[in-house]
């Protein structure tokens, strides 16, 4: 279940790092952001990719966890890739998805203890 966490927050980091870039803006919204705009999407996907890093390092310790991350980041790297190349403007839903997803699973242990 970490691992659609991580995968989650991942995938979200990602989007958002690639809608930082002026091609993929046109791709996903079809207009360009301002600068603050592009600042704050960068911002919260170094954000999000360290936050998914967290996950990682408590399910499954420090040196599988920084490899388990760095194998989950390529996955979610290639999903958004695809996205970009055969479905960009499902971005709009997606991400906010990818996130609610990661939220939920992540208060899952909770809810059962």
């Amino acid at each position: 279940m970490s691992a659609l966490i991580v995968f989650g927050l991942a995938y979200a980091a990602m989007a958002l790092l690639s809608l930082a870039m002026e091609r993929h803006q046109a791709q996903f919204l079809g207009r360009e952001l301002a600068r603050p705009q592009v600042r704050m999407l960068r911002a919260g996907g170094w954000v999000l990719l360290a936050l998914a890093l967290w996950p990682a390092l408590a399910a499954w310790g420090t040196q599988v966890g920084i490899a388990g991350w760095l194998g989950v980041l390529s996955f979610a790297a290639l999903a958004v890739g695809l996205q970009l190349s055969y479905a960009p403007r499902s971005g709009a839903w997606s991400v906010p998805a990818a996130l609610a997803l990661a939220s939920a699973l992540a208060y899952v242990p909770l809810l059962m203890s």
